[in-house]
């Protein structure tokens, strides 16, 4: 049977993202045939022809490693010839959004083409696409954003264009929002390894993170951020301040004491010096207050805080995962930190259990006019340093809280999106009580009044006398020293390994009259830098380091068509040749950054 057939294909591939099928009555005329062939489909009470009919222009490329994304599952004769046509390492992403097409194309088409691992489905509602991109777009297919290809089938090109639009923009958005993720600097990078591995002394005084998971379980959790909208909730908030976990940004925190409202966490993540200047120099927090921040986070910060301390795991990224390893750091001790100080704040309520999270301040967009960027009673208030910040920054435009549009920006939209996928993926419940600014999706909207009513009826253990109880990190700085010099020695031997095939591409020459043999003897030894990629990608503070140069040599590579020739030949060694570079460059900052930190414990 053509069904059981087509569910054991797709069942082959973890990659899928399909939604969980209902009895859906995609009925017998939905598609139907003429005499001749052609198909009609019966769409919004309208039949519709749809040609079998490829799109030449938009076919792949069959000399590059593309990621091509295609509109429709049901034109199987379009599907297959971009199959055909497509390098063999290219890879294949079909949408179908509309459950009564993906019905019919389980029982009536063959769906085959599946067999092949770099064919993968995703068959949900569009508002799902985000978080399938994300999963997808955190393999590595990152690799493949500088030759993404969109195609879209005869019925989709022709009477659905408003759904290829939005697949367009969610691609791109999704993209550019993972790019920045990953595309940091070689010198960031670096730069947030020093601090982290500066402030090592001060993770030994940490609370252990593993302790606080589900600590404050179903207790309400008020996320303060400092946009406009928070002005006329500071009055509301200070009769919760004994009802719900009070969870502030850095930049709102003064403001927040000043007015009475003392905080019990202050969350910070940016590693500048300004984090110190504008938000922690000569500011004097209540010693009950505690500050929760990543190990990145601007030394002094830590050196001059005078209540506990909490340092956490960054989720899911390399350079905190082999410091765990590393120390033998045991248990959940991770939070999802994103991209801001707010994210670090939602990522530590989600840790402690808290439910419901409440969003407060959480604007992600301009005020009542575009110079209305934050609260008052922060640093904004200096308009003079409002304008250097927003003057260099392009407005944008996204769903208002109360519908229409609102200016923003598309760093705004970026965090915007981050708690989208976060709230999605983590199911959480959450509530957007901002009252302004930029709708979040995935958020329950409410009034601050309504939140205090229905959520923060009842008064809650103080938290200071909960955080008592939790002990610090089990660390001790004698065996971290002789973890950290097994560290050392191991990126000695892998430098050694980088600087010898670094002299052998320096050494390669590729004239354009060589000949075929010659030419195979130069791809074997560019192929043998495949082994260092390797390394790079096994060891997590390697890959969080050379991820930059790892991401903009494979873009390039990929960009290269995949035929025998010198003048590709050459490109692939130029771009192996920064690679490598820039890798023992990185190999000999880590051994001397580890060395410093070591002699500092």
């Amino acid at each position: 049977m053509l069904l059981n057939r087509n569910l054991e294909v797709l069942s082959r591939n973890t990659s899928h993202w399909i939604c969980e099928q209902k009895e859906v009555d995609f009925g017998h005329n939905l598609i139907s045939e003429d005499e001749d062939g052609n198909e009609f489909v019966f769409y919004n009470n309208q039949t519709l022809l749809v040609k079998k009919e490829i799109e030449k222009s938009s076919l792949p490329n069959p000399l590059k490693r593309e990621l091509i994304f295609v509109m429709g599952v049901n034109s199987v004769e379009e599907i297959e010839k971009l199959i055909q046509t497509m390098s063999k390492e290219s890879y294949l992403i079909i949408i179908e959004p509309n459950p009564a097409f993906f019905s019919y194309a389980l029982n009536k088409r063959d769906l085959c083409f599946f067999e092949k691992l770099n064919v993968i489905l995703f068959a949900d509602e569009l508002s799902n696409l985000s978080i399938f991109l994300d999963k997808l777009l955190s393999t590595t297919l990152i690799y493949y954003l500088k030759n993404m290809k969109f195609y879209f089938t005869y019925f989709y090109r022709n009477y659905a264009v408003d759904i290829c639009t939005y697949l367009v923009r969610t691609v791109k958005e999704t993209a550019k929002y993972k790019a920045m993720l990953f595309g940091n600097s070689i010198e960031d990078s670096l730069t947030g390894f020093r601090h982290n591995m500066k402030n090592l002394p001060h993770l030994v005084h940490s609370k252990d993170v593993s302790r606080l998971k589900n600590l404050f379980i179903d207790i309400p959790a008020i996320v303060v951020a400092a946009g406009p909208s928070l002005n006329k909730n500071i009055e509301q908030l200070k009769g919760l301040t004994t009802k719900a976990v009070i969870i502030a940004v850095d930049t709102i925190a003064q403001r927040l004491c000043e007015e009475g409202i003392i905080p019990d966490f202050i969350c910070s993540i940016e590693r500048d010096v300004e984090t110190y200047t504008y938000f922690y120099e000569n500011k004097n927090y209540p010693s009950q207050t505690t500050l929760v921040a990543p190990l990145l986070l601007y030394p002094k910060i830590f050196e001059e805080f005078k209540g506990d301390v909490i340092i956490p795991m960054r989720e899911n990224v390399g350079e905190y995962i082999w410091l765990q390893q590393t120390f033998g750091l045991k248990g959940d001790n991770s939070i999802s930190i994103g991209l801001s100080c707010a994210h670090v704040a939602f990522g530590f309520a989600e840790h402690i259990g808290a439910s419901p999270i409440v969003l407060l301040g959480q604007d992600l967009a301009f005020g009542d006019s575009e110079e209305e960027s934050h609260a008052d009673g922060t640093i904004y208030d200096n308009k003079k340093f409002t304008n250097e910040v927003f003057s260099a920054i392009e407005k944008n435009y996204t769903e208002g809280y109360y519908g229409g549009i609102v200016p923003t920006t598309d760093i705004w939209i970026n965090f915007r999106k981050w708690f989208e996928i976060e709230i999605s993926r983590e199911n959480k419940v959450v509530i957007n009580a901002t009252e302004g600014g930029a709708k979040i999706d995935n958020t329950l909207q409410m009034s601050l009044v309504e939140v205090a009513q229905q959520f923060c009826s009842q008064e809650i253990v103080p938290v200071k006398e909960v955080m008592e109880s939790v002990t610090e990190f089990p660390l001790n700085k004698v065996q971290m020293k002789l973890m950290l010099k097994e560290q050392k020695d191991l990126f000695i031997r892998l430098k050694l390994e980088f600087e010898e095939q670094l002299k052998i591409i320096k050494g390669l020459n590729i004239y354009n009259g060589s000949t075929e043999k010659q030419l195979l003897k130069v791809v074997n030894k560019l192929s043998k830098t495949d082994a260092l990629f390797g390394k790079i990608t096994e060891n997590w503070l390697l890959r969080h380091n050379l991820q930059p140069i790892m991401m903009s040599s494979l873009w390039n590579l990929y960009a290269i068509e995949q035929t025998l020739s010198s003048s590709n030949l050459i490109a692939n060694r130029d771009i192996q040749l920064d690679f490598l570079t820039v890798s023992v460059f990185v190999l000999g900052e880590i051994i001397s950054i580890i060395e410093e930190s070591s002699n500092n414990l």
